[in-house]
C-alpha cells in the first residue's frame, strides 16, 4: 500500500544521496531549475513589455548549467535538448541585439 510518508522519506533520501555524490552538479541542477522558474515568472509578469536581454540571459545560463549536468550524468537526450535550446536562444538574443542597436 502506498504511504505518502514513505514517498517523502524516499525522496528526501534520494536528494541527500544525489547531493553527497556530486555537490557541484546538485547545485547546478538547482540553479538551472531556479533560472527556469524565474524566467517564467518574469515573462508572465512583464507581458507585453518583456525584458528580452535579461530574460534570455537568465534562460541561457540555466540551460547551460542543465546541459553540463546532463553531460555529467551521461544523459544524451537531455544534453541534446538543452544544447539545442541554447543554440536557438543564443541566435534569438543575437538577432534581438542586432535589430535593436541599429
Amino acid at each position: 500500500m502506498f504511504q505518502f510518508g514513505d514517498w517523502i522519506y524516499a525522496t528526501w533520501e534520494y536528494i541527500k544521496k544525489d547531493y553527497t555524490e556530486w555537490p557541484l552538479r546538485f547545485c547546478a541542477e538547482v540553479f538551472s531549475w531556479a533560472c527556469s522558474v524565474i524566467s517564467a515568472i518574469i515573462f508572465a509578469v512583464s507581458v507585453p513589455d518583456i525584458p528580452v536581454i535579461p530574460l534570455y540571459s537568465i534562460f541561457i545560463s540555466g540551460c547551460t548549467a542543465a546541459a553540463w549536468t546532463c553531460w555529467t550524468r551521461g544523459s544524451f537526450g537531455l544534453l541534446a535538448n538543452y544544447a539545442f535550446l541554447i543554440f536557438i536562444d543564443a541566435i534569438g538574443l543575437i538577432r534581438f541585439i542586432i535589430k535593436t542597436s541599429v
